[in-house]
């Protein structure tokens, strides 16, 4: 994949890619408890990015409790597009952990996080194109719209999960 296009998004904008993306994502998995968790752990990093709150830690524990985080559910799924759709999720979730902590100015990261960069993109899409059957033309789509730089910031999230589709 030619990263040009994400890498010339903003910041923000790169947060939106993967969460806008994950939204279609998170309605993939083949059990509904699957699908309200993915939707929760998408919302707290849309929550993130609308308020900037130091977050960064709490969107951390939602993908690496050891009970309950996302990257243990993946583990215990055995459905093979679950487990794609779950590494879209994660890396979305991981990304916007990362920015969070950048934010916060944090010096030490989580192991996991201290790997993420621009370069999950590349795994992340490829998960993507795995289990998104129109997944070109979401992905047109969603650098289309960040690229149209007369969206509102507090509308995004809304703007986003309508028009993606």
């Amino acid at each position: 994949m030619d990263n040009s296009d994400f890498n010339g998004l903003t910041e923000d904008g790169k947060v939106i890619f993967f969460l806008g993306l994950s939204e279609e994502v998170s309605l993939l998995f083949s059990q509904k408890k699957d699908r309200v968790q993915a939707q929760e752990v998408i919302f707290e990093c849309w929550r993130w990015l609308e308020k900037k709150e130091n977050i960064g830690e709490t969107l951390y524990e939602l993908l690496d409790n050891e009970e309950n985080g996302i990257t243990i559910i993946q583990e215990r799924s055995d459905n093979e597009t679950d487990i794609t759709a779950w590494n879209c999720i994660i890396d979305a979730v991981a990304y916007t952990s990362r920015k969070a902590f950048e934010r916060e100015g944090v010096k030490y990261y989580p192991e996991p996080i201290a790997l993420v960069d621009d370069s999950l993109v590349e795994h992340f899409v490829d998960c993507f194109q795995k289990c998104v059957e129109t997944s070109d033309m979401l992905l047109q789509r969603m650098y289309s719209l960040l690229n149209n730089q007369h969206l509102i910031a507090g509308h995004r999230q809304q703007v986003f999960s309508s028009r993606i589709r």
